[in-house]
């Protein structure tokens, strides 16, 4: 059974590595790996996990972070999700998303916004599924891979 819960500080080190895990996983599939690549990555969601646990919700099996998605400014922007590769397609990844986006309704936001790198077909099949149309696509700097890459912008209607 999945639980979905709010992250404590206790849950820094678990949310880091599974973010950098599913990063990895996902992006080298298409991506070539530089030199330094992973552990440039590495750090970025430690240091994200330590400074933003607080605006982090997780997905649990058995007391094993799986997965986690986050509002970094809890605004109407989802600014993360990631999950553990090894369950991913479990249902993991839609069971956050929707409860994103129920904590972006209710706050009072009448759409939620999500984007990822344009070649991200799992995600982007994902997002649709849950609601979101992409409606922006078009070259933007990514820091991790320190590159302009193509990224779509998606939206949903909530309610």
């Amino acid at each position: 059974m999945v639980v979905i819960r709010r992250a404590t500080e206790a849950d820094i080190a678990a949310i880091a590595a599974v973010g950098s895990r599913a990063w990895a996983s996902n992006i080298f599939s298409f991506e070539p790996e530089l030199p330094g690549m992973r552990s440039h990555v590495e750090r970025a969601f430690q240091s994200f996990a330590e400074s933003s646990y607080q605006h982090v919700t997780v997905a649990e099996v058995d007391t094993t972070i799986v997965g986690w998605g986050a509002r970094e400014k809890d605004n109407d922007y989802i600014s993360d999700l990631w999950v553990e590769p090894a369950v991913q397609g479990q249902g993991i990844g839609s069971q956050l998303l929707r409860v994103l986006k129920m904590a972006i309704a209710d706050a009072g936001y009448a759409k939620a916004r999500i984007s990822t790198h344009a070649r991200n077909s799992g995600a982007i099949r994902l997002y649709r599924r849950e609601g979101f149309a992409i409606i922006e696509q078009g070259l933007e700097w990514s820091t991790s891979l320190e590159r302009e890459i193509e990224k779509v912008h998606m939206l949903a209607e909530l309610g």
